[in-house]
Formats: structure tokens, sequence, C-alpha cells
């Protein structure tokens, strides 16, 4: 499964998913499902994910690029006390990632603050450039707080179990230049 809505679409205007599977599966569990669910894309948004398509790679690699020199940029920070990224060699699985991902570390940074939430929220309130979002791979750097957003269903036990902790922010970094997503961080955390 796989959600179009992110890099393929890149900007956030379509809501949409890919399922890929065997022959069988798709005979035997996905096509008895949507002849009973109708799910379909409607032909404009179709349209939007086809020429999504053809700034993909360009769009996600620069991602990437940015990614990379941010979570560098962090990782100096007192303020910061981890950097979850696998293109960081202080990763765990950095080797792996590099072997299985091309040799970049994605466009998503995990961000642990030594301070508490109300400085974190802070934090994010002097942001600038970076907007607070639950999305991911949009062509606008985005970030959001996973313990008050997506995973706030979640008992604070198994949040800490995911390494989720309300010092923790997710950001996903867009197209933006990185210098200027750098300055931003910079201002925000000083």
């Amino acid at each position: 499964m796989y959600s179009a809505t992110k890099h393929i679409d890149g900007q956030g205007r379509v809501l949409a998913g890919a399922i890929l599977g065997s022959a069988q599966y798709i005979q035997e569990k996905l096509m008895p499902f949507t002849r009973h669910t109708g799910p379909s894309l409607s032909p404009f948004n179709a349209w939007v994910l086809v020429k999504s398509l053809e700034t993909m790679q360009m769009r996600v690699e620069r991602m990437v690029e940015n990614a990379q020199a941010i979570a560098e940029f962090l990782e100096s920070r007192k303020e910061i006390k981890s950097v979850r990224f696998p293109g960081l060699k202080s990763h765990p699985e950095h080797a792996l990632a590099m072997k299985q991902m091309n040799g970049g570390g994605g466009t998503t940074v995990g961000i642990e603050f030594v301070g508490d939430q109300s400085e974190v929220f802070a934090f994010m309130n002097r942001l600038k450039i970076i907007d607070i979002s639950n999305n991911l791979g949009d062509s606008k750097s985005l970030i959001t707080h996973p313990a008050s957003s997506t995973h706030r269903r979640l008992t604070p036990e198994v949040q800490a179990e995911m390494g989720i902790t309300p010092s923790v922010l997710r950001l996903s970094v867009g197209l933006e230049h990185s210098s200027d997503l750098i300055k931003d961080l910079t201002q925000a955390l000083n």
C-alpha cells in the first residue's frame, strides 16, 4: 500500500493511494472489495498524479539533499537531544539505509528537544517558513508534534515505546532552499 498523496502528488492536492500485490491477491482479495465499495480516483486527480510523476524524481532528490543538510545542522545544536535521520552516520541503521535507499536518508527528520512540550510548541510557533501540518512528502516543509496530533490516541506508554515523547517533532522537508530552512530553524531555536 502506498499513499500517492505524499511524494507522488507532492503538493497535498490529491487524496489517493495505490495497492500493489500479486495477481492472485488482486484477483481474490482486492477485486471483490473494490467491486462492493467502489473506490475510484476521479479523472482529474488521476491526471494531477500523472503530471506530478514527471517531476517526482527531481523533487524527491532535492528534498533528500535538504533533509541531509538540516539533519546535520540540527545534530550540532545544543537545544537538540537527538536527531533521527537514516542519512546521519550516527543513526543505528545508517549502513542499511544507505544500501536500501540509494545513498539518501529520506525526506523526514525526527527531532527530540532537550526541553519540554511547552518549549517545543514555542519553537514551532516561531517558525516562519516551515508550516505546522501533519502531512508528509509535500513540496513545502511541514512540521508536526506527533504526541499531540498523529499519535495522540496512543497511550503515553505506547508512544514512549515508539520513541514519541512530548519533546519530539517530525519534520517533513520540502523543496525550499536548505539555507533558508536552516535560517528559519536557527531563528526559531534562538
